[in-house]
């Protein structure tokens, strides 16, 4: 009997023993991720169930790869998971996710990860489109500037080059301007709108002097943000012409210029730019970037005149409220005296002017002061307008007259 008890007890105690091992393979059945099967795996690696998590470890991977329904996911698994069994799993799953996609920035992530994938040609015909539709869409002629920069041999681009020609004839007729005719009909000498326009033009006496466009433009580059964006974007889109490089890369480095345009950043592949005035644009183009210099600092004058004066508009607007609020508090107190009798305000008007009647000339002066601050703004802010409204067609004037170096 006493043999038989220690039999038990042996078996008691080796159950035990072996009991946090087989907890541990349950939970990580019950969890069933990688992580849960490789730490099994290395808590325990004289298991009896270690072959079968190590062989979990690879079908639990494969199963989270498979409910990746985002090109983001599937960037992300390509970066943390480089097993070339699983690589084209992921590739495949990459592109079903592309076809849904909406968003352009996705798709030149799939191309940028996946251009050998055989889909890749589909995406890229996607993105296109998606591109051209929202040109299309867009208000200003900039967007299917940029579009047509990216796709110059567009499928699209007939119909693209039509738009931004109405869209730039629209813009153009708005400024009256003699510099944006001029720029329009050097960009788009074959619109039906030509003969139009050119009947706005106003002869000009020829620019003096025969200056140096290439040293006058190198100048005008490094001085200027903005001519330095667009030299950028015109010797991308020489690239992609000439298919120098990566195709992808360079349209992708343009999209970022389009939308970081605020940002002044330019892509790595710009980091020296340099551009050319086309035949026939040397000598004008020159007197026009001297206009463009005039008229950017007086851009930036009235602009920060009216930072200033928006400042003054806040604080006076705080001192007729203050003031507003004390010559009602005193007229309540002095009525409150007259009706009550002596009091801690008493004596108010005693051989003085009543606080009250302070206070309310006080907020009459700032009401006063707040009306011509008002005022001052809407003069600069007509000033900042007709401004823009020389410094834009200069500025798409000369745009007409670039080339890519």
């Amino acid at each position: 009997m006493k043999r038989a008890c220690l039999v038990i007890l042996a078996i008691a105690f080796a159950g035990c023993a072996t009991s946090p091992e087989i907890t541990s393979w349950n939970m990580a059945k019950e969890v069933n991720t990688p992580a849960a099967y490789q730490n099994f795996a290395q808590r325990y690696p004289n298991s009896g169930h270690v072959d079968e998590a190590r062989e979990m470890v690879g079908k639990s991977k494969m199963e989270q790869i498979m409910k990746a329904d985002t090109v983001a996911e599937c960037v992300r698994i390509k970066k943390t998971n480089p097993d070339l069994k699983t690589a084209a799993t992921v590739e495949d799953l990459a592109f079903k996710a592309a076809q849904k996609e909406t968003s352009v920035e996705a798709l030149y992530d799939f191309l940028a990860n996946f251009k050998g994938h055989g889909g890749a040609p589909e995406i890229r015909r996607r993105l296109e489109e998606l591109e051209f539709k929202a040109a299309s869409e867009d208000a200003s002629p900039g967007g299917m500037e940029y579009f047509l920069f990216r796709y110059p041999e567009s499928r699209f681009a007939a119909e693209g080059r039509t738009l931004l020609s109405e869209k730039s004839y629209g813009q153009v007729k708005t400024w009256g301007n003699q510099y944006g005719f001029k720029a329009f009909l050097q960009m788009f000498p074959e619109s039906p709108h030509a003969a139009e326009v050119r009947g706005w033009v106003r002869a000009a006496a020829p620019p003096s002097g025969s200056p140096n466009s290439r040293e006058t433009l190198a100048q005008a580059v490094e001085k200027s943000p903005w001519l330095k964006r667009y030299g950028c974007a015109i010797a991308l889109s020489s690239g992609i012409r000439k298919h120098a490089g990566d195709v992808d890369s360079l349209r992708r480095d343009l999209y970022d210029l389009e939308k970081g345009a605020n940002s002044g950043k330019l892509p790595a592949s710009c980091s020296s730019v340099t551009v050319a005035a086309r035949p026939g644009t040397e000598a004008s183009i020159g007197e026009t970037l001297r206009l463009m210099d005039r008229a950017e600092g007086r851009r930036k004058e009235l602009a920060d005149q009216w930072k200033v004066y928006g400042q003054r508009d806040q604080m006076v607007r705080g001192a007729v409220g203050a003031s507003l609020k004390v010559s009602d508090e005193l007229e309540t107190a002095e009525l409150s005296e007259e009706v009550l009798g002596s009091g801690p305000l008493g004596g108010l008007d005693a051989g003085r002017e009543k606080g009250s009647v302070s206070a309310r000339k006080a907020l009459d002066r700032f009401k006063v002061a707040e009306k011509m601050i008002r005022r001052d703004r809407e003069d600069i802010k007509r000033l900042l307008i007709e401004t823009d409204g020389l410094y834009k067609p200069l500025q798409f004037y000369v745009t007409s007259c670039l080339a890519a170096e």
